[in-house]
């Protein structure tokens, strides 16, 4: 009878230490896994000179010669800040606006200081770690931007959003 209850007792022991083993194995890095940022931050499209282009795929390069081994191979593009947009360079702004998933801060601040003197509109531009060079000449207009370093929905793209490219 006693050598039937430690039998027992060892396969209760082994079944439980592989049910461990698989949720460590298996469960824990998909609980650490990156979230993606779903909503558009892209409001518009512009079209940075040639000039920003240039600075801002060099900021992407440097950033991404630094920090590939940290992140792999997704997503594959990076999000950079190429240039400041004027307000006044938008058509149809408000509709934009009012229409976007991410202009939270413009609408947060109250209706007396909903001024378009006091928004900060972003040409953001992706960069492609593949190729090593942007997918176009085309950015994006942003209002707000997912924080550094976060995954993220630019207009038909998931980047992970570097910023000025200069962090980190």
């Amino acid at each position: 009878m006693q050598a039937r209850v430690s039998r027992n007792i060892y396969l209760l022991m082994s079944r439980l230490g592989f049910l461990c083993f698989a949720f460590l194995f298996f469960a824990l890095p998909a609980l650490r896994a990156e979230k993606i940022d779903n909503r558009n931050f892209a409001i518009d499209t512009c079209y940075p000179n040639p000039n920003e282009i240039r600075l801002a795929e060099e900021r992407a390069r440097n950033y991404w010669a630094k920090h590939a081994a940290r992140f792999g191979s997704n997503p594959v593009y990076l999000a950079v800040e190429a240039s400041k947009i004027f307000p006044s360079e938008v058509q149809d702004l408000w509709s934009k606006l009012i229409n976007s998933e991410t202009t939270g801060s413009f609408f947060s601040r109250g209706p007396d200081q909903q001024t378009y003197s006091s928004l900060e509109l972003i040409g953001i531009m992706i960069f492609d770690t593949r190729t090593g060079r942007f997918v176009g000449n085309r950015g994006f207009i942003s209002v707000d931007t997912p924080p550094v370093g976060r995954v993220a929905r630019f207009d038909g793209y998931i980047a992970r959003y570097i910023g000025f490219g200069n962090w980190g």
